[in-house]
């Protein structure tokens, strides 16, 4: 039965991407076109011809470098945790995960797949999920981060007004807000053993599957939340990973010779991966390609954008590569089903294990 609920969720996601997919490649060009304004528009050929190739390379590394970043980020994460394991696993955990978010989005997630096999190296598997998923949230974070200096840069320069925020950037400042308190309230919850009592959480937690889990990832919230500082430290010195996530996009836009602001790819782009982020798609397909069109179909004609948003898909998922052969050479990977199962497992044999406190 779950796996067929498995299958059926697939199966909408997946048509769910190729709807959006639809609607945004109705309006793609390969050849030169005439556009609403009347303005004459490059095609798909008409771009890859005037394309500057050579920029392409220095965006490839800007794709590759958070790979490494975000590695660091999650070990260390980790070891707060005192789940110790070399940087070099932790790297190639990451690009595992990172190629099966890319290349092979479906009802095994990165994050799970990154999980299991974490989960062969310590006793504590619930304390490595919470590492997992805080470091999701900081990546969030970071990303919520960047739209909000480049508006409050713009703004303090005089480059843009209070009514500007208020209309022209209406859209980013209020899902900055969202993500940004959102990540407050999830901070709260986690790090306030209070809070969690007052919502009565430990008493959920108990009517839950995998409470054996539940109990040990409390006691890793509360290492996190006497560990403030090392988290600050966390967030703040992979915040480079994420903007270089973003110089290679505004590379390949460079290089599509599309005429897009650069600050204008430090605003935007953060938001689209927000919103592509929501599970509503496979690795968010159609929903990135439709944002593009969306905050940035004002700066260049649509096909132009479009062939932005294939070129930012497809060298991430070049780069992601390496996890592939990490995949092929290492254990055979389970089913969702029967990972969850061991997780389970490891969720009983944890209960009698006692937490390791740093």
């Amino acid at each position: 039965m779950k796996g067929l609920r498995r299958g059926l969720v697939l199966a909408l996601k997946l048509a769910v991407a190729a709807a959006l997919l639809y609607w945004a490649f109705y309006k793609f060009h390969l050849h030169d076109y005439t556009g609403a304004s009347g303005q004459g528009q490059r095609g798909f050929i008409t771009i890859i011809s005037q394309s500057r190739w050579w920029l392409l390379p220095p965006a490839i590394l800007c794709f590759l470098a958070p790979i490494f970043i975000l590695s660091v980020r999650w070990w260390y994460l980790l070891g707060i945790q005192q789940i110790h394991i070399s940087l070099g696993q932790a790297m190639r955990l990451t690009f595992l995960g990172t190629f099966f978010n890319y290349v092979v989005p479906g009802t095994v997630s990165g994050d799970l797949v990154k999980a299991y096999y974490i989960f062969q190296h310590t006793h504590r598997p619930a304390a490595a999920m919470v590492s997992i998923f805080v470091d999701r949230v900081v990546g969030l974070v970071e990303f919520a981060i960047l739209p909000t200096v480049v508006m409050g840069g713009m703004f303090l320069a005089g480059a843009i007004t209070l009514d500007n925020l208020r209309h022209q950037y209406f859209w980013p400042v209020v899902m900055v807000a969202v993500v940004l308190a959102g990540s407050a309230v999830f901070g709260v919850v986690l790090l306030s053993p209070g809070v969690r009592r007052l919502l009565h959480l430990r008493q959920l937690a108990g009517l839950l599957p995998m409470r054996e889990h539940l109990a040990v990832a409390a006691e890793a919230a509360n290492i996190y939340r006497r560990r403030l500082p090392s988290l600050a430290k966390a967030l703040g010195v992979t915040l480079g990973g994420q903007a270089f996530f973003i110089t290679g996009i505004m590379l390949c836009g460079l290089a599509l010779r599309l005429p897009v602001p650069p600050f204008q790819y430090f605003l935007y782009v953060p938001l689209i991966y927000i919103i592509a982020a929501v599970p509503i798609s496979p690795g968010g397909l159609g929903v990135a390609e439709n944002c593009y069109l969306l905050f940035l179909g004002g700066f260049a004609g649509n096909t132009e954008i479009l062939s932005l948003a294939a070129v930012a898909r497809l060298l991430p998922m070049i780069c992601s590569l390496p996890g592939l052969v990490i995949w092929m050479r290492g254990p055979r990977l389970p089913k969702a089903n029967q990972i969850q199962a061991q997780m389970h497992l490891s969720g009983q044999q944890e209960k009698a294990t006692p937490p390791v406190n740093p």
